[in-house]
């Protein structure tokens, strides 16, 4: 009989694990990341679950872009544990001291259940049906935003040299790389050995920074990536530099040119 349990208590979770992934990827679009934390917190919460911020878990069940980031990081556990089997049960250790009733199960399936859980709950609470007044009208509700659809665009920016600070560059000799006028999902390929920290990525010409975003670069299948959500629509045609600078005050500047029209292609060299 407890066998039996066990097996129906493996399968419900597994259940419930496959609907919290795909509904949670999907139903929170966030296009803007309002509220999001950085993307240290994620990793803090995927490979230090005890030194992680409640509010970090909470946000997940809300925001899709950052549910699906840290199931890559969850992932990136996984590859990381197997080649350090002592690595992966101090982990699990850690995780069941933390989350007591989550015990038991793998650490994946424990977290993503709880907030599929809170997020059942929280939609239970929370009827759609709008407020009736006295004479039983709908009382009018405020129009949805317009979902903003980013197309993806990659940037090989692995053969720059990096220049520090206030050095000149030698952006006269780089070929211009064309981009669109339009919401972008970029992603630019670093130099090699380039170090997992946080940059900002800007565009600018002359003096002027007509966009910026920070972003966590991260390793991807031997490559140093930094993936980041850009809307150009607002920016006027014409050159510009796209840089990416660490920290430590290393740039890397890349000659690009806005355009409104592109050609069928969604990645520059």
């Amino acid at each position: 009989m407890r066998i039996d349990d066990s097996a129906a208590r493996e399968k419900s979770a597994r259940e419930l694990l496959d609907f919290a992934r795909s509904y949670l990827s999907e139903a929170f679009p966030n296009p803007d990341r309002q509220g999001c934390p950085p993307d240290a917190s994620l990793r803090s919460l995927a490979f230090n679950p005890t030194e992680s911020e409640a509010a970090v878990t909470e946000h997940l069940a809300v925001c899709s872009p950052c549910f699906r980031r840290y199931a890559e990081l969850l992932a990136e556990v996984k590859v990381r544990s197997e080649a350090d089997e002592g690595l992966s049960w101090r982990r699990l250790s850690a995780w069941t001291k933390t989350h007591p009733v989550l015990a038991g199960t793998a650490l994946a399936c424990a977290l993503l259940i709880a907030i599929g859980v809170g997020l059942l709950l929280r939609r239970i609470r929370q009827p759609n049906t709008p407020p009736m007044d006295t004479n039983h009208t709908p009382i009018p509700t405020e129009p949805l935003p317009p979902t903003v659809v980013y197309a993806a665009f990659s940037l090989d920016l692995s053969t720059l040299s990096p220049v520090r600070g206030a050095e000149p560059s030698t952006i006269a000799s780089q070929q211009r790389v064309r981009v669109p006028s339009s919401p972008l999902y970029l992603t630019l390929t670093l130099p090699l050995a380039s170090e997992e920290r946080s940059y900002t990525v800007r565009l600018t010409a002359g003096i002027h920074t007509f966009w910026s975003k920070p972003a966590q670069a991260h390793l991807h299948k031997g490559q140093t990536l930094i993936r980041v959500e850009a809307d150009f629509r607002q920016v006027p045609g014409g050159s510009y530099n796209l840089e990416v600078e660490s920290s430590t005050g290393i740039r890397l500047v890349q000659p690009v040119s806005i355009e409104t029209a592109l050609p069928n292609s969604t990645e520059q060299k």
